[in-house]
């Protein structure tokens, strides 16, 4: 495993030990530089990402002003992000789930929480309001973007729609939106810095299917390839450098409400 680590102390002159005694702990804690730029993979997701801009976007500048390292942003389908991160040739990715597979090949460092809805189009009937009622209309059909995890709320409705075919999946999240609008499906689940990105004018019908259900953690990842755990760790005082001095809710108001980034923020 290649780890971005530190030299070991005792070949520093003594000299450079008592300046570094000296720095403020923010300074000691920032994370090592590897020796070439951090490839950082950005996927089409609405308001994370989009047509080069959006919050994945000014989260990553700000790793790289606040680390003093150099990035590579590049933008993949989300598929690809998540091979390359598990081999390797990708070293982080934001926005993402962390199910317990992913947690095999990268460090999740939580830094927001969302909460997904179902987005239904305007061609299903009014008395669906429900998992229930949706799986008992056989005609209706959940669309979803390849590699994307709404959360457990949802994972029991989603594994009974797979078990009887009734998924289709879209390569990226601006595919899947043209499909849902084309009729292709009646359904899909996303959240709000994702679906406000689709629709101009009047909306479908949005729906929280799972009221009584968690908010979902969103997170940045880093490949265990390339990162150690106190890498890891490292990176993960940097985020929360963001939120404690305010940058994290300043970023989120530049795409949703006031209110609804302090709900995105709150522990």
């Amino acid at each position: 495993m290649r780890s971005f680590g530190h030299t070991m102390v005792r070949y520093l002159p003594l000299a450079a030990l008592l300046a570094g005694l000296c720095l403020p702990a923010a300074a000691q804690q920032r994370p090592a530089c590897p020796a070439k730029p951090i490839v950082l993979g950005l996927y089409e997701f609405g308001r994370f990402y989009h047509a080069g801009t959006g919050l994945d976007k000014d989260i990553a500048e700000q790793l790289a002003v606040r680390s003093g390292c150099k990035f590579d942003m590049r933008v993949m389908l989300r598929g690809r992000i998540w091979q390359e991160l598990h081999g390797g040739s990708v070293d982080m990715t934001l926005s993402a789930a962390a199910p317990a597979e992913r947690k095999v090949f990268a460090w999740a460092i939580p830094y927001l929480t969302i909460k997904n809805m179902v987005i239904l189009g305007k061609d299903v009937d009014a008395s669906v309001r429900s998992p229930a009622d949706f799986l008992a209309a056989p005609y209706l059909r959940l669309g979803m973007g390849r590699g994307h995890f709404p959360g457990k709320p949802y994972d029991g409705f989603i594994t009974q729609l797979r078990n009887i075919a009734r998924v289709d999946e879209a390569d990226s999240t601006e595919q899947l939106y043209a499909m849902f609008k084309a009729g292709r499906f009646q359904a899909v689940i996303g959240t709000q810095l994702v679906y406000t990105s689709y629709f101009s004018g009047e909306r479908p019908r949005i729906e929280d299917w799972a009221p009584g259900g968690p908010r979902d953690p969103v997170h940045l990842m880093l490949s265990k390839k390339n990162f150690s755990a106190d890498d890891a760790r490292r990176w993960g005082e940097v985020m929360k450098d963001m939120a404690s001095d305010g940058t994290m809710q300043r970023l989120l108001e530049r795409y949703v409400p006031p209110a609804d980034a302090a709900r995105m923020l709150a522990p």
